[in-house]
């Protein structure tokens, strides 16, 4: 298939989670739950909208180290839906190919 390109996103955040088993007799998956799992969709979604293959949370941008921190940038502040604060967005600029 020529010029055919697949484009990933990717939505990064800290936090807890609980896995569970989800499924049948047949067959069973795991499965992740809690809020933080949902900004992280959330993100991966927001990818599309930005242009960008990377959205980070503020929250997890707090806890990279400096050096790390050097390599990001903010591209927004947003309410997410489901949520009453305000969150920074971050992206790593990097070339995927």
């Amino acid at each position: 298939m020529p010029g055919y390109e697949v484009k990933m996103g990717f939505g990064l955040h800290v936090g807890w989670s609980i896995e569970g088993a989800i499924g049948s007799n047949y067959k069973i998956d795991a499965s992740y739950l809690s809020p933080n799992v949902n900004m992280a969709a959330r993100l991966e979604g927001a990818t599309k909208v930005y242009g960008v293959p990377i959205l980070i949370s503020g929250s997890l941008f707090d806890i990279f180290s400096i050096h790390t921190q050097n390599y990001m940038r903010q591209i927004d502040c947003v309410e997410i839906s489901g949520t009453d604060e305000i969150h920074k967005l971050y992206t790593c600029d990097l070339d995927p190919t």
